[in-house]
C-alpha cells in the first residue's frame, strides 16, 4: 500500500488515524486495521429453485446438528474407544500404574539409535521399527513403503477401532446421512519427520520432508471413508485434530471420528534432553448415538477450543481458551463477568470458579511431563488419557500441584444436586508458577542464558543444513508448542449407565449352547489370540475368587460383530465361560486343524481361491439369518469355516453395553525403516 493509497483510504474513513500514521512511518500499528464490511447485493432465488436443506440429523441421535454453533459448541461426544503406547508403557493400563505410582519414565537412549550427543536421556519407546504387516493383509515390502510413525499410529488404530468394538460387522453400519458405509473421519497429528532412521554414514542430515497425507493412507489402510485429515500445530496438534474431528461430527460429515498422534525422535536433529515419543488414538462418536447403540463410553468430550494469540502476549491466550471451552460447553463458572475489549472477549475463570462447575483437575503439558517428557504432537493425547483414567476411577493422580494420588470427590451444591466430575485438558496449558529464585529483569535472563551456555540453546533444526553439530538441542516447557497454538478441551464423566436386572442362570445341564468364532490373520495369530482370550476369561471367570466372568452369550455376540473377519478361522459351541476359557487354552497349546481339544474346530483360508460363491447374495443373507434364528449352529459352522461371513446379518448391539475383551495379539517383527532413509525430500 502506497502513501496515496493510505491517505486516500484515511480521508474516506476506512483507515483509522493510528493506522495511517503507523503505516506511514513504517512501523506495526499495536492493533490491526479493521476489515471494512463492504454492502452485498442479495442474489435473486429462482422460483423453481429447492430451498436449502435444514439441520442434518446425527445418525443415530435424532438431533440436528444445524442448531449447533461452532465446531466447539452443542452436541457432546464420547470417547468409545482409547488406545496407545508410552514409554515404559505398552498398554494403558500400564500408563495407568505409571501415574498412580509416580514414575518417571525417563531413560538412557535405547541401542542402535543414533544420537548427536552421548548420553543424554529422555522419554521413548521401545521396539519402534517392528510392524506386524499380517494384520493389515500388507506384504514386507508394501510394509516398507510407511514410515516409523505411520505404522505405529495403524496399530493403534486398529486397536483402538477394536476396544470399541468396532473393526468388524459395526463398522460397515456406521452410516453417513446419505448411507455411505465405514463413516469413519480419520484425524492424524503426527511430529516431524524424524520417523525414519539416518542411513548409515549420514549421521546428521536432516530428516526427510514428510510426505503429504499420512491420514489419508490410513484411511486406505483401514477403509473409512469420512473426511481424512493430518494436522501439524506442534505440541497442540492432537487437540487440534480432535477439535477438528468433533465439528466434522456436529456437522454430520461422518458418523464416527479417528484421532491419533504419534512422535517418534529418531534422528539427531529431532532429539533433545528430556524429549519424549507415544503413540495413542480415540474414536468418538455423537454421546446420543453411543448411548442408544449401547457403546461402552470412557468419557464425554463436551467442548473444545483452539487460537492462536497472532502477535498479542501468549499469558492471556490460555485462560481466554478456557473461557471459550466452558462457555460452548454451557458452563458458566463463578465470578465470571462483562468483558473489558482488551480481555479478547472470553472470561479469565478463577480456580473458585472452575470447581463450582465441577472442575478439579487440569492436565496439560506440564502434568504429563514426568511420562512422557516433551512429547511433541502427541502430548495432547498424553493428557487426554491421564484425564479419562483419573475420571473413571474417580482418583486424582500426583502431578505438579498435587504431592499424592487422592480420591476424587464429586462436587455437591447445596441443593444437593451432584455435578459430574469434569476436567480440562490443555496444550501447552497454564503456564508454570513464578520461580522466586529465577530471574526478575531483562539483566538477569541475559546472565541466566550466559551461564547456561550457547550450545543448549541450539534448536533441533539447526542441524538441518547438514552442519556437523553435536549439540543437544534445548529442553523447551511447551509453552510455545507450536508457534502459540492452544487447544482446551472439557472432559467430563462418562453417564452413569443402568445395571440391567439379574438374569436367572439355567443349570449347567440345561445351558443353551453359544457358537463362539474368532478370526486372525495368521495360524500364530490366532492362536496367540485364543490364548490371551482364555486367560483372561480364566483370571476373570470367578475362579479363586476372582471377578465375575462376562455373559457368554454377550461374549460370543460381540466376538461375532465387534472383530474383523479375517482368514483363519476358529469356531467352538460351548455352554458355560469355563468351558470356552478351556477349549481356547487348548487350542492355544495344540494349534491347527484337526490338532486341537475336541470341539474345536479351525481353518486356514489364507490360500482359498476367494469367498464363496454365495457370499454377498441376499439370498445368502436371508438364508444365513434363519439360520440363527433357528439355532443351527452346525451348519453356520461349517459356513464360517469355508469362508463365509455369517455374523454380518446379526443384529450390531442387542441392547446391554459391549463387552470389555482384549485385543487381538499383534506379532510385530522388524522391518526396514521405511521411506526416506537417504534423507531426499517426499
Amino acid at each position: 500500500m502506497d502513501t496515496r493509497e493510505i491517505l486516500t483510504r484515511f480521508k474516506g474513513g476506512t483507515l483509522r488515524r493510528e493506522h495511517a500514521v503507523a503505516l506511514l512511518a513504517g512501523t506495526s500499528p499495536a492493533v490491526a486495521p479493521p476489515v471494512v464490511a463492504l454492502p452485498v447485493t442479495a442474489l435473486p432465488v429462482a422460483a423453481d429453485r429447492e430451498p436449502l436443506p435444514g439441520p442434518v440429523p446425527v445418525p443415530g441421535t435424532g438431533v440436528g446438528v444445524g442448531d449447533v454453533a461452532g465446531a466447539g459448541a452443542g452436541m457432546p461426544c464420547a470417547v468409545v474407544g482409547i488406545q496407545g503406547r508410552f514409554p515404559q508403557a505398552g498398554d494403558l493400563e500400564a500408563f495407568w500404574r505409571n501415574g498412580l505410582q509416580g514414575r518417571i519414565a525417563e531413560a538412557a537412549l535405547p541401542g542402535g539409535r543414533r544420537s548427536a550427543c552421548a548420553g543424554w536421556r529422555g522419554h521413548f519407546l521401545d521396539g519402534v521399527e517392528e510392524f506386524d504387516p499380517d494384520l493389515f493383509g500388507l506384504a514386507a515390502r508394501e510394509a516398507a513403503g510407511l514410515d516409523l510413525r505411520e505404522r505405529l499410529l495403524a496399530q493403534s488404530a486398529w486397536q483402538t477401532l477394536e476396544s470399541a468394538g468396532y473393526a468388524g460387522a459395526r463398522l460397515e453400519r456406521l452410516t453417513a446421512p446419505d448411507g455411505t458405509a465405514r463413516s469413519v473421519g480419520v484425524y492424524a497429528a503426527l511430529g516431524p519427520a524424524g520417523g525414519a532412521l539416518p542411513p548409515a554414514g549420514h549421521r546428521h542430515t536432516a530428516p526427510p520432508a514428510s510426505r503429504p497425507g499420512p491420514a489419508a493412507r490410513l484411511s486406505r489402510l483401514l477403509d473409512l471413508r469420512g473426511p481424512s485429515l493430518s494436522v501439524d500445530s506442534g505440541d497442540s496438534s492432537f487437540l487440534t485434530a480432535l477439535h477438528l474431528a468433533l465439528g466434522a461430527l456436529r456437522a454430520g460429515e461422518c458418523a464416527a471420528a479417528l484421532v491419533g498422534a504419534v512422535e517418534l525422535r529418531l534422528h539427531p536433529a529431532c532429539q533433545r534432553p528430556g524429549g519424549g515419543e507415544g503413540v495413542a488414538a480415540v474414536l468418538l462418536k455423537p454421546l446420543a448415538a453411543a448411548r442408544a447403540d449401547g457403546d461402552r463410553v470412557h468419557a464425554v468430550i463436551r467442548s473444545s477450543a483452539v487460537g492462536h494469540p497472532g502477535r498479542a502476549a501468549l499469558g492471556p491466550q490460555h485462560g481466554r481458551l478456557v473461557g471459550r471451552a466452558l462457555a460452548a460447553a454451557g458452563l458458566r463458572p463463578l465470578g465470571t463477568g462483562p468483558q473489558s475489549p482488551d480481555a479478547g472477549g472470553q472470561p479469565e475463570v478463577p480456580d473458585a470458579g472452575l470447581e463450582a462447575v465441577g472442575v478439579a483437575l487440569e492436565e496439560s503439558s506440564r502434568t504429563v511431563a514426568a511420562l512422557v517428557g516433551d512429547a511433541g504432537a502427541v502430548t495432547g493425547a498424553a493428557a487426554l488419557v491421564r484425564a479419562v483414567g483419573q475420571l473413571r476411577h474417580a482418583v486424582l493422580l500426583a502431578g505438579p500441584d498435587r504431592p499424592a494420588p487422592a480420591a476424587w470427590e464429586p462436587v455437591r451444591r447445596d441443593d444437593g444436586t451432584v455435578l459430574p466430575r469434569r476436567a480440562l485438558v490443555s496444550v501447552p496449558g497454564p503456564a508454570a508458577p513464578a520461580d522466586p529464585a529465577g530471574p526478575t529483569d531483562a539483566v538477569d535472563a541475559v546472565d541466566a542464558v550466559d551461564a547456561v551456555g550457547p550450545a543448549d540453546a541450539v534448536d533441533a533444526a539447526g542441524t538441518a543444513d547438514g552442519a556437523e553439530d553435536t549439540a543437544a538441542p534445548a529442553v523447551t516447557d511447551g509453552a510455545d508448542g507450536g508457534e502459540g497454538v492452544g487447544a482446551v478441551l472439557v472432559v467430563e464423566e462418562a453417564p452413569a449407565v443402568p445395571r440391567a436386572p439379574a438374569r436367572t442362570v439355567p443349570p449347567p445341564g440345561v445351558r443353551p449352547a453359544e457358537l463362539v468364532l474368532l478370526s486372525a490373520a495368521t495360524p500364530a495369530h490366532l492362536a496367540a489370540t485364543a490364548g490371551r482370550l482364555a486367560a483372561r476369561l480364566s483370571d476373570g471367570g470367578g475362579r479363586d475368587g476372582g471377578p465375575a466372568a462376562p455373559d457368554l452369550a454377550a461374549l460370543a455376540h460381540e466376538l461375532r460383530l465387534g472383530r474383523a473377519v479375517l482368514r483363519c478361522r476358529l469356531a467352538v459351541t460351548v455352554r458355560t465361560v469355563a468351558e470356552l476359557a478351556d477349549a481356547l487354552a487348548g487350542f492355544a497349546a495344540h494349534p491347527g486343524p484337526g490338532t486341537g481339544p475336541a470341539g474345536v474346530r479351525s481353518a486356514d483360508l489364507r490360500t482359498a481361491a476367494g469367498p464363496p460363491l454365495i457370499e454377498g447374495l441376499e439370498e445368502t443373507r436371508a438364508y444365513v439369518a434363519a439360520l440363527w434364528q433357528g439355532g443351527r449352529l452346525e451348519q453356520l459352522t461349517r459356513l464360517w469355516l469355508a469362508g463365509a461371513d455369517v455374523c454380518a446379518v446379526l443384529p450390531a448391539h442387542p441392547g446391554p453395553a459391549a463387552v470389555e475383551l482384549p485385543a487381538t495379539v499383534l506379532r510385530p517383527r522388524p522391518l526396514e525403516p521405511g521411506p526416506g532413509t537417504d534423507g531426499a525430500p517426499q
